[in-house]
């Protein structure tokens, strides 16, 4: 567990745990599972997920959540920037062998 910071915003450290607390789920879990793993209310993991759902970063199968599209959207721009970083320096190094 990360030690308190004085300049975190708690809504958005609770939306990360319950993200992370899907990801590491098996399957889609709800609401309910994810405040009593947090120790949070259920109004408050409900509402959570309902507005990561809206981003796109989980969504909803049957009442219960899993990940969704959102985060791989991040992953393959990240990615992309990684891969032309690396055709850059590969460029380089060839220039100089």
């Amino acid at each position: 567990m990360l030690k308190e910071n004085r300049y975190r915003i708690e809504a958005v450290h609770q939306a990360g745990q319950i993200l992370r607390a899907v990801a590491e789920n098996k399957g889609a879990i709800g609401s309910s599972d994810i405040a009593k793993n947090l120790g949070i209310t259920v109004n408050t993991a409900f509402r959570m997920c309902v507005t990561l759902e809206e981003l796109g970063f989980l969504k909803q199968v049957g009442d219960k959540y899993d990940l969704g599209m959102g985060l791989a959207l991040f992953w393959a721009r990240k990615k992309a920037m990684l891969e032309g970083e690396r055709a850059g320096i590969d460029r380089d190094l060839e220039l100089l062998g």
